[in-house]
């Protein structure tokens, strides 16, 4: 028997947007007959605010969206977080030292943009031509002199860190000190990146506030995604979808499979386990 589902999470790159990076007209159109039919449909992104995607926020009915890893939810139509769970200010210091005289391009979401120390630009410039594949996965930065410094001396609270890396064992040792320390979710988009975030600010536990404050039952939820960063996502939903495209371990913990982000998957799925 079909569940009814009234809460959909839907990841973007690799899910919602297919390999050229565009929404196809189906996937648009599916997504709008779900609002229609009620179902509210949830972007779950590891991006800022400032970098959500208008082909889908513009869809009439979206207007909620899960941000920096589940770190904001999002009312766009407020321009404003309903909840939101940052990484504390006073561990910003201990994070900082770590990172910043690393070679990697460290950018730090907060108040839903994208920032940037301007002293790391050698070092974001030199990993661009080490490995041009990794600016897919860039946010658009703002520059800005001494972020470092201030997060040193009188820190802020963050939504993500978000690095990039071109050696990658220098990525292993920063993923295993994060994991072994336990006070951060370290989790990852693409081979060559590590994101941070408070370690529950996760795309599962946005996904269960949301259903919360929408008086949503956890099985009348479903999520659809792709990579390692959905996949406590999908095992929260009460339906959990792998794109076609999927990591094997996306697909495994999945309930379903529908074809890739190149055939629609996303409108497959909606149309199959949701209508």
């Amino acid at each position: 028997m079909k569940k009814s589902i009234k809460l959909i999470a839907l990841d973007l790159d690799g899910t919602t947007f297919n390999s050229r990076k565009e929404i196809t007209d189906r996937t648009r159109q599916t997504i709008a007959e779900a609002v229609r039919r009620g179902i509210q449909i949830f972007p779950a992104t590891g991006r800022p605010k400032s970098y959500l995607p208008r082909e889908i926020m513009e869809i009439p009915g979206v207007h909620l969206a899960s941000t920096s890893n589940g770190a904001s939810i999002i009312d766009m139509d407020k321009e404003a977080p309903i909840y939101e769970d940052l990484i504390p200010a006073e561990r910003m210091p201990d994070i900082i030292r770590r990172i910043k005289d690393l070679p990697v391009i460290i950018e730090l979401f907060y108040k839903g943009a994208c920032y940037c120390d301007r002293s790391t630009l050698p070092v974001i410039e030199q990993i661009l031509r080490e490995r041009p594949s990794v600016k897919n996965g860039q946010a658009p930065e703002i520059f800005e002199d001494g972020i470092f410094d201030r997060l040193l001396h009188d820190p802020f609270p963050v939504e993500k860190v978000h690095l990039i890396f071109s050696d990658l064992e220098i990525r292993k040792e920063i993923m295993d000190f994060y994991l072994e320390e336990g006070v951060l979710d370290v989790t990852s988009a693409f081979a060559e990146n590590l994101e941070l975030t408070s370690p529950t600010a996760t795309k599962s536990n946005a996904l269960l506030k949301l259903a919360e404050i929408l008086g949503i039952d956890r099985d009348e939820t479903m999520a659809v995604g792709d990579s390692f960063n959905d996949l406590d996502m999908l095992r929260a939903a009460g339906t959990a979808v792998a794109m076609g495209n999927a990591e094997p371990e996306i697909k495994e913990t999945a309930d379903y499979i529908t074809k890739s982000n190149d055939e629609d998957g996303v409108a497959y799925a909606i149309e199959k386990y949701a209508f």
